[in-house]
């Protein structure tokens, strides 16, 4: 038993094909169908119900797929850490949520590009919840989220504290925060630490809750604010650069509700790489410099 026993086995699994793991892996079929076989047989299970259009996993095999993924996981970093040399190369893969990727990731991408373009760098933008998940399941390297994350198998390696403002329309005279509570709050993901904040606001003060309508992406939404219609919470850094050229002005939100931390986010677990560290080294710096 080898760990290609255990990489052919998990790549049939994903592909439910002989076939297609075959071409996936760049074998031939014979030498597919025999490791698993040859599995089969070292386990003394079944593990594929196997049909003339697709295999599928049994019950064994459903048991054996997360430990064949850890075990490759660990052989991969095992290779890793011993070929790990002083210069950063590889590939790696970082996700981080919108305002992250919008605001001051692009100057971590751009000094890590050019200090070490023997990375193969790759950035993965979903929301928070997906890049933990994705963390978790060995997906990507590490992950620019809103934290803290309180999580036994992660790091909070970075924390960047952002400011919170609401965001409505320009209006001629001077307003406050109570004056625009009957809006809908648009935001892009109906779950969201943002809007989180402003609702704990609401609650403390007695308000009621806003009425949230998810509205795809962060310009669509200024449009609506623009034309009379919602408010939104962002972090001002965001925002900042909107609010000279367009219909829009910013609230802060009152402390404690007004500030929220990004953090970035790996796996305890995992061994972390030199591409990695030296990303996050570089983090470190273009927070300390902004």
């Amino acid at each position: 038993m080898d760990i290609n026993a255990f990489l052919v086995f998990r790549t049939v699994a994903a592909e439910g094909s002989v076939t297609k793991a075959a071409e996936r892996l760049n074998y031939v079929q014979s030498n597919i169908t025999a490791r698993i076989q040859q599995l089969e047989k070292e386990l003394g299970v079944t593990l594929f119900h196997r049909d003339y259009r697709k295999m599928t996993l049994t019950s064994a095999g459903q048991i054996l797929l997360p430990y064949a993924n850890r075990l490759i996981e660990t052989f991969n970093e095992a290779k890793e850490a011993v070929t790990d040399t002083s210069i950063p190369r590889g590939a790696l893969t970082i996700g981080a949520m919108d305002s992250a990727a919008a605001v001051w990731l692009p100057k971590v991408v751009s000094a890590y590009h050019n200090q070490y373009p023997l990375v193969d760098l790759n950035i993965f933008t979903a929301p928070t919840e997906a890049q933990i998940r994705a963390v978790l399941a060995h997906e990507i390297d590490g992950a620019f989220v809103d934290g803290p994350v309180s999580h036994p198998e992660l790091v909070n390696d970075l924390e960047i504290d952002e400011r919170l403002v609401l965001v409505c329309a320009k209006a001629r005279g001077t307003i406050e925060l109570e004056d625009v509570l009957e809006e809908p709050l648009l935001t892009p993901f109906s779950r969201c630490v943002y809007l989180d904040r402003w609702q704990g606001w609401l609650n403390e003060r007695g308000h009621r809750v806003s009425k949230v309508m998810e509205f795809g992406t962060l310009d669509g939404i200024l449009h609506c604010i623009e034309n009379g219609f919602g408010i939104t919470v962002v972090p001002y850094a965001q925002i900042q650069h909107h609010e000279t050229q367009r219909k829009i002005q910013c609230h802060r939100i009152p402390e404690p509700y007004g500030t929220v931390p990004t953090v970035f986010i790996h796996r305890r677990d995992s061994y972390v790489s030199g591409a990695l560290r030296a990303l996050i080294d570089i983090a470190h710096l273009v927070v300390m410099e902004s």
